[in-house]
Formats: structure tokens, C-alpha cells, sequence
């Protein structure tokens, strides 16, 4: 639809018709009749012309449609085109220009608000650090806690931004961390992430990925401390075990070498993971189980021994 200074242009299928705005319905089915018959596809010899002709002949059979329908011009002469695909649902107390013009308002502010709605996604999580030893020595069963946000925004069609923060409290000890990372994707099956953090971890780093197979997928990634120069280098290699469920193998080469094996099952109403890791000074095993309440809500239990 063509627009001039803000307003839309609801003249277009008056001047298809050859017709002023004031046109009465028996001007418009005369003008209908007309050039019906100028542009039907039975008087066209050659495909083409036949092409052109089907295009013209079904938006003057949209014009005449619109155009006798009280109602329906009436929304056209006001938004034009615009008006009328915005979903609007006329009724009998609909009638009048103003309140016609009212709805249309509301549904215009409605679709805005779902479009912002849709490029700023928020999310947070609280996490609870419960120690069943320290309970039993008399010391309390809360060790500390993890208060988590963030906020993720699509800055283009491939190229989304997310920005985050974090509170972390242990024991008497406690800082916090603050995170961006701009992911681009390459193409369907590969994409690349840049990645800084501030404040617990101060680090920048870099990861892309790159589907494999239809049930393989690969992750490589960089990241520099900003703290004391040093580099960590990591590959994941997972692939779907099922419908619901897939396993990984994790490698990790830098001041802390490792390697890790894990699993991850998702359904609606619940995930579930565990995972065994092996560090050059280390080692532990992992497991997480979340339940779904709602869209908005659940619960998370998380167990690590190690």
C-alpha cells in the first residue's frame, strides 16, 4: 500500500474503476461491468496477455467487492487497504465513522505492542545452594544463592543481541557478573557468537557452530581472560539420541583441561540431565531435573558430587 505523509492511500481502487470517491453503487457496478469485460481472460489470444489480464480482471472483482459493501468501504475510505486486513470484526454496534475508527485505533496499538513484544524476550531464574552436611552439622542448609536475568532482542533478521546479569551469595562471600552476546547466523546450519562478561569471570570470547548431520551438531569456542591473559580452547560434539533425548562429549584444553560426557532429556513437562567430567585436578558428576508448572513457571532440582 502506498502511503503519503502518514496517510494511507484509499483512492486506489476508486481510480482502478475510473470512478471519483462520491461514486453512487450504481456508478460502481456500471464501472464494474465495464472494465470486467475489458480485462476478462477470454478475449486474450496469447498467454501473456491472458496472464496480464486474469490480474487485472481479479482486482477489479475486488474493487467492485469492497466498494458495495457498506461497511467495508466505509473502512476503506478511512484506512484504506491497511483497514481492512487488520482483522477488524464489524458488529451492530460498529456502525458509526467514529467508533469504526476507535476499533481500528486499538487493533493498530494491539498489533504494535505484539511486535515489540516479539523482539524483546526477558527471562530470570532464581537458584537455591542447599547443603545437606552443613544441615546435619547444626550449620543451616542454605549455602547461598544465584539471582539470574536477561534479556534478548532481535536486531535483524540473523543477528540477535542478549544481555544478562547475575548476583551470586556464598556463605559470606558474594559478586556479580554482568554478559553480552551478539550471535549472527551464517546460514541455516551454522552460525558464530562474540561473547564479553565483566565481574566474577571478566572474559571475551568467541564460539560458532555448524550442523553436522540431521542429528549431529558441533561447537567450537575461544575465550581470553581479561584477568591474567590465559586461553581456553573447547569442542562439543552432541548428537540426538531420540526424539527427546541427546547425549554430548565435551573437551576442554587451556589452564583447566577436561573432558566430559553427558545426556539431556526434554520433554513437555520435564528435563532431566546428568553428565561425568574429568579435569587434570578434578573430577565430579552432575545432575539437574526441572519440572514445568506452566508456560512461565517451574521448579529445578540440581545435585553435583565430586
Amino acid at each position: 500500500m502506498n502511503e503519503k505523509n502518514g496517510e494511507p492511500n484509499n483512492k486506489e481502487l476508486y481510480a482502478l474503476l475510473h470512478i471519483s470517491p462520491e461514486a453512487s453503487d450504481e456508478e460502481i457496478r456500471r464501472a464494474y461491468r465495464q472494465w470486467a469485460q475489458v480485462y476478462h481472460p477470454d478475449k486474450c489470444q496469447s498467454p501473456q496477455m491472458k496472464e496480464i489480464a486474469t490480474e487485472n480482471f481479479q482486482r477489479v472483482c475486488e474493487a467492485y467487492e469492497i466498494l458495495t459493501d457498506e461497511k467495508k468501504r466505509m473502512i476503506y475510505d478511512i484506512y484504506g487497504m491497511e483497514g481492512l486486513n487488520s482483522g477488524l470484526e464489524l458488529g451492530p454496534k460498529l456502525n458509526k465513522v467514529e467508533e469504526i475508527k476507535e476499533e481500528l485505533e486499538r487493533l493498530k496499538r494491539q498489533m504494535e505492542q505484539e511486535k515489540v513484544a516479539a523482539h524483546f524476550q526477558p527471562s530470570g531464574s532464581i537458584l537455591a545452594n542447599l547443603s545437606w552436611p552443613d544441615f546435619v552439622d547444626g550449620d543451616g542448609i542454605m549455602r547461598g544463592m544465584v539471582m539470574a536475568s536477561e534479556v534478548q532482542t532481535q536486531i535483524s533478521k540473523h543477528t540477535s543481541l542478549a544481555i544478562g546479569g547475575n548476583l551470586a551469595v556464598n556463605s559470606n562471600a558474594g559478586g556479580g557478573a554482568t554478559t553480552a552476546i551478539l550471535r549472527h547466523n551464517l546460514s541455516p546450519v551454522s552460525s558464530v557468537e562474540f561473547m564479553g562478561s565483566i565481574g566474577l569471570q571478566s572474559l571475551l570470547g568467541m564460539q560458532s557452530s555448524r550442523q553436522l548431520s540431521v542429528h549431529s551438531t558441533a561447537i567450537m569456542g575461544i575465550t581470553m581472560s581479561l584477568r591474567d591473559g590465559s586461553i581456553n580452547l573447547s569442542n562439543t560434539w552432541s548428537r540426538q539420541l531420540s526424539e527427546t533425548t541427546n547425549g554430548n562429549i565435551h573437551l576442554s584444553l587451556g589452564v583447566e583441561s577436561s573432558i566430559g560426557v553427558g545426556w539431556r532429556k526434554k520433554d513437555e513437562n520435564m528435563s532431566a540431565s546428568g553428565g561425568i567430567k574429568i579435569g587434570t585436578s578434578s573430577f565430579g558428576a552432575t545432575a539437574h531435573y526441572t519440572h514445568f508448572f506452566s508456560a512461565k513457571s517451574h521448579g529445578r532440582i540440581a545435585g553435583t558430587v565430586g
